[in-house]
């Protein structure tokens, strides 16, 4: 009895650290942040008059391996048709960074609208992603109460195909910013599609209590 009481007090202990590890109050506090609904504020992107919508909500809240979020984003007035949907870890470090892991989703179409219709991502696993680039963004929290996060450029020296990434991301209360970029084979910075940072500004919170498994 005491031998068995000790394994769970040892498993309970490990779970514990497991968690601290990789969830901490920043990936909490950045997930809340990123959470809810956003709209573009530049007038011009890429040239066109365009605004774009962004909606982030939070999914899989039980795991411990980090905060889970879906993103997706549409032009306004065409939410029934997102043009990039993704899914997003925030895992937390020993040295009190953030790294962000971004994942492509299978059949992403089926998915289109899950911020107000959480419940069509009951049936979206883990299992099903796929790792949508071999580099991350490792983010920081600021005194300036922004979370800053840049390309770790050395995770993405294997990358020989020069693909556009997010090379710049800010987060604050109220608004997001992202530039677009890209690292050839050498590591070395290419120009991305996007000439200034895209920012977003924070229209309305997630208020759903609703957590999908």
């Amino acid at each position: 009895m005491i031998l068995r009481s000790i394994v769970a007090l040892m498993c309970l202990f490990s779970s514990l650290a497991y968690s601290a590890l990789f969830k901490s109050d920043n990936t909490a506090l950045l997930s809340q942040w990123l959470v809810g609904v956003h709209q573009s504020t530049n007038d011009v992107i890429q040239g066109r008059k365009v605004n774009i919508g962004l909606q982030i909500l939070p999914i899989w809240q039980d795991r411990i391996d980090g905060e889970w979020l879906y993103i997706e984003s549409n032009i306004v007035d065409s939410a029934n048709k997102p043009f990039r949907q993704r899914i997003l870890q925030l895992v937390a470090t020993p040295n009190g960074l953030i790294r962000l892991y971004s994942y492509t989703i299978p059949r992403a179409s089926d998915f289109a609208g899950a911020y107000y219709f959480p419940q069509v991502l009951a049936s979206l696993t883990q299992s099903q992603l796929s790792i949508s680039s071999n580099c991350e963004l490792l983010i920081e929290l600021k005194v300036t109460s922004t979370f800053v996060g840049e390309t770790d450029a050395g995770s993405c020296l294997t990358n020989s195909s020069g693909a556009l990434l997010t090379t710049f991301f800010a987060v604050s209360e109220v608004n997001i910013s992202f530039l677009d970029g890209g690292y050839d084979k050498f590591g070395n910075l290419l120009p991305g599609r996007l000439e200034e940072p895209v920012t977003f500004l924070k229209l309305e919170d997630y208020a759903s209590n609703e957590s999908n498994q």
